[in-house]
């Protein structure tokens, strides 16, 4: 696993500061799992597991989190002492009674408790916060307890704040993006007949974890059932001239992957081989209009107008590419009528894929930084579909 200069802590104290630069506000409130995370260092992996209960105070000096009693001591792991702890609920881990110190407060009989005590100890007064809450119960339980403050939504502040990346997200986004196109590359070499989907789902979530991530989706389809958008590996046997469509995303220290590639086991029908090659000049289309002031939009029209002549008169998407960073789709949308201008240090996802049920489908997408004089392409493998595997 790649070793990165900067520590989840000291990311988040660069993005917290990123974040207030767009507000005058005093404070952010939030219980998005990724806004946590983005804004003190912190993903609980409980989050993958049910809904689960968490808030974070942010202010321009430092962080707050309310987070379960099980959980403290991953998170104190994670944020240090920067980023006080209050914990909730009843959990038996031998020595936390021991640690109420600032970094982890004793634990209280519920969330709100736990949530009125954080609020209690860091607004006292009054001001502005910005609110990014997604759980009605909790927004209520903050604005009774801070009836002087003023409140007004996160959303734009934060969508502003991600749009661009700082140079530690980047070097994340760098390692997510390269250990998935190695292990979808590693996937490729195994394609022959006789060889299941699952296999190949299988050493790809394996190269995955090994570097870190946590695999979110490994699509591997063939044959017909490659035209299901997003369907899971099965144990269907590969057969000679099947087109493999492999379409992967994982989270690497809280930031996503999202690329593809598509492979034929053997030589690729004809109709196949135009079709692909259609896709692959709509994308490489996408690729040379990458730079900062292009508009959302024009690459959009340019890519599917790409692809109608390659081949494919009829070809029409709802989007061509999207934003990645903390969340696997991100602002902004390469898509039709999105007047966005593209700005150096966004991280794009770029995709031109094609699904016909009953024949199949087939895509390739990459992920590129947009840089002062175009873009730089972390999801550096080859893009050709011919794969020849022994008979």
């Amino acid at each position: 696993m790649a070793k990165l200069d900067m520590t989840a802590e000291t990311l988040a104290a660069a993005c917290r500061g990123r974040a207030f630069s767009f507000t005058d506000a005093d404070a952010i409130v939030t219980d998005n799992p990724d806004h946590i995370g983005y804004l003190c260092g912190y993903r609980s992996i409980l989050h993958d597991m049910a809904p689960y209960r968490q808030l974070l105070v942010a202010t321009r000096s430092r962080c707050v989190l309310v987070t379960g009693a099980s959980d403290a001591g991953a998170a104190r792991e994670a944020v240090g002492a920067s980023c006080p702890i209050w914990r909730y609920g009843t959990f038996f881990v031998y020595g936390d009674e021991e640690e109420n110190s600032i970094a982890t407060h004793p634990a209280n009989a519920d969330y709100e408790d736990a949530v009125l005590a954080a609020l209690q100890s860091e607004l006292s007064g009054k001001g502005a916060i910005l609110l990014d809450l997604e759980r009605a119960d909790t927004k209520a339980i903050v604005t009774r307890a801070l009836p002087n403050w003023r409140f007004s939504p996160a959303a734009s502040v934060l969508a502003r704040s991600r749009a661009v990346k700082l140079s530690g997200e980047l070097d994340r986004l760098r390692h997510a993006s390269r250990a998935t196109d190695a292990a979808i590359a590693s996937a490729g070499k195994m394609i022959r007949p006789g060889v299941t989907e699952l296999e190949l789902a299988a050493e790809i979530s394996r190269l995955m974890v090994s570097e870190g991530g946590v695999p979110r989706f490994v699509v591997v389809t063939s044959g017909e059932r490659s035209s299901l958008v997003d369907a899971f590996a099965t144990e269907r046997r590969i057969e000679q001239g099947d087109i493999v469509r492999i379409d992967v995303g994982g989270r690497f220290s809280g930031y996503h992957s999202d690329m593809a590639r598509s492979f034929c086991c053997g030589e690729p029908e004809p109709l196949a081989e135009q079709r692909y090659d259609a896709l692959l000049d709509g994308e490489q289309t996408e690729l040379n209009l990458i730079r900062p002031g292009a508009l959302a939009h024009d690459i959009f029209e340019a890519a599917v107008a790409a692809v109608r002549k390659g081949g494919i008169p009829d070809y029409r998407r709802n989007h061509c590419g999207h934003g990645i960073g903390i969340a696997s789709h991100e602002f902004p949308y390469i898509a039709h009528g999105n007047e966005t201008e593209l700005e150096a240090g966004m991280v794009l996802c770029l995709e031109t894929p094609y699904y016909e049920r009953g024949w199949g489908g087939m895509m390739v997408e990459d992920t590129v930084i947009v840089t002062h004089d175009g873009y730089e392409r972390i999801t550096p493998s080859l893009r050709a579909l011919r794969q020849v595997a022994p008979v």
